[in-house]
């Protein structure tokens, strides 16, 4: 696991460098956030900028080959996890200072040259406005990601109950595909701009943005549909079966953000190429809204904008509702790293987080964050201490790290609830009609102390 959290952090290092060198690339007039004279764009002076930026670019993401090795060799998994949070967030605030600061070079650049751009009289193309989502795909193309999400909540319902995370993948893959349609209602709404004098050209750039746009969205729900279907197929299918399927659909998302990438920037350049055809493109300059690569403008209505590099849509932190998605977000992801860490380190350094205690109604497992199971006397079938998981053991929903496994799992295709410490034995196997309980404490002898009291109470 943890060379395997090395390579992500690799991989999203290099990846932002190179997504960080767009912005010093030309698109409509703008290098680094900065727009500048069409003649311009090529001055020595914007492009000495642009490729200091993109060296440091990669003299960061080399430097972070470094920084982020210590995730290799940490032994618990808490600080393994909370280290690689910590490293990742780091890449994102050091290439988001980066670009602040040459941004800031740019415009300093604008600024001593006096490269100011003419005021141009607002353009108002009717025919664009009227046939602005002419190429917009059709909002039914989201039907097949609906009725697999759907199909997976009931196929996984039915195979395994709601008690074994079926529900709440069912919840997620429900979350994303209105998150994805939310985006695509957006993109609907964005008001057009004739970018230049010719109208056919205006057409096309603007048929080029929601057409791949649009696609993007419905083929982004389509790809993460299945998602529901994991908690059944889990049960169903043998081990070795259900990790190869694991892992193609794993790859089958890595392979689509590289498709993505690709497709939007593909996007950019087909309409860079338009409007270099144009005679004469007509300046927009918004520098004074654009603090930093963030959109901030509180006169304009809308809550989502297209970015200035053609390739991401915004949020216009001007207005309230933009600030109250992006504090959302920020409090998402804050409680997300929360419910990671601290279960984690309450396994790693409490002295007994995996409780399990006796009364006359049954057995009490309980574990950090976690809902406590009750096992009652006369549904055991057996007790027993074993030394190793079957190695038919696979995660449903839970924690599976190298020291600890937690949660939901299926054991010889059998549902299962784990609290187990990998590196200790032995193992406390209680066994129900319905399901199999395993369960070992840090202290070895304590565990063996729990068996031998279940089995005087079992025998009275």
């Amino acid at each position: 696991m943890n060379f395997l959290l090395y390579v992500i952090l690799v991989g999203v290092g290099f990846l932002m460098a190179f997504s960080g060198r767009i912005p010093a690339n030309p698109h409509k007039n703008i290098v680094l956030e900065t727009t500048l004279p069409k003649e311009k764009l090529q001055d020595p002076q914007v492009l000495a900028v642009s490729k200091l930026y993109k060296k440091r670019l990669l003299q960061w993401a080399i430097a972070f080959l470094f920084i982020a090795l210590p995730v290799i060799f940490i032994p618990y998994d808490s600080l393994t996890m909370i280290y690689f949070l910590t490293v990742l967030f780091g890449f994102i605030g050091t290439f988001f200072y980066l670009e602040v600061i040459y941004i800031r070079k740019m415009t300093a650049v604008k600024v001593q040259n006096k490269w100011f751009l003419p005021t141009q009289p607002i353009l108002v193309d009717t025919k664009l406005v009227a046939n602005k989502n002419r190429k917009l795909i059709s909002v039914w193309w989201f039907l097949p990601s609906f009725v697999l999400t759907v199909a997976g909540a009931i196929y996984s319902l039915i195979a395994v109950g709601k008690d074994n995370g079926s529900w709440l993948l069912f919840f997620i893959s429900l979350f994303l595909f209105g998150f994805f349609l939310l985006f695509y209602y957006f993109i609907s709404r964005l008001p057009v701009k004739p970018l230049t004098s010719d109208e056919a050209i205006n057409q096309q750039v603007n048929d080029l943005m929601r057409h791949h746009w649009s696609v993007l969205m419905a083929v982004s729900a389509l790809v993460l549909s299945p998602l529901p279907f994991i908690a059944g197929l889990s049960v169903i299918l043998p081990y070795e079966q259900m990790m190869l399927l694991t892992f193609g659909f794993v790859l089958t998302i890595l392979l689509f953000i590289v498709f993505t990438f690709y497709y939007l920037f593909s996007s950019r350049k087909k309409q860079d190429q338009l409007i270099s055809l144009a005679e004469e493109y007509r300046y927009s300059d918004e520098d004074q809204y654009w603090k930093y690569a963030i959109y901030i403008n509180p006169n304009d209505k809308r809550i989502l904008v297209p970015d200035r590099i053609g390739m991401n849509i915004t949020t216009n932190l001007g207005r309230p509702a933009g600030k109250i998605i992006m504090s959302l977000v920020g409090l998402f992801v804050f409680g997300a790293l929360i419910a990671v860490s601290i279960p984690m380190l309450i396994s790693d350094f409490s002295a007994n987080p995996f409780e399990l205690s006796t009364s006359h109604n049954g057995i009490h497992l309980s574990a950090p964050f976690s809902k406590n199971r009750e096992i009652e006397w006369e549904e055991i079938k057996s007790v027993q201490l074993v030394n190793e998981l079957p190695k038919n053991t696979i995660r449903v929903y839970g924690t599976a790290t190298e020291n600890y496994l937690t949660g939901e799992f299926q054991v010889d295709d059998h549902p299962a609830y784990l609290l187990v410490y990998r590196k200790e034995q032995p193992i406390l196997e209680i066994e129900t009609k319905d399901k199999r309980y395993y369960y070992t404490n840090k202290d070895s002898q304590l565990t063996k102390k729990y068996y031998k009291d279940i089995q005087s109470i079992r025998d009275k």
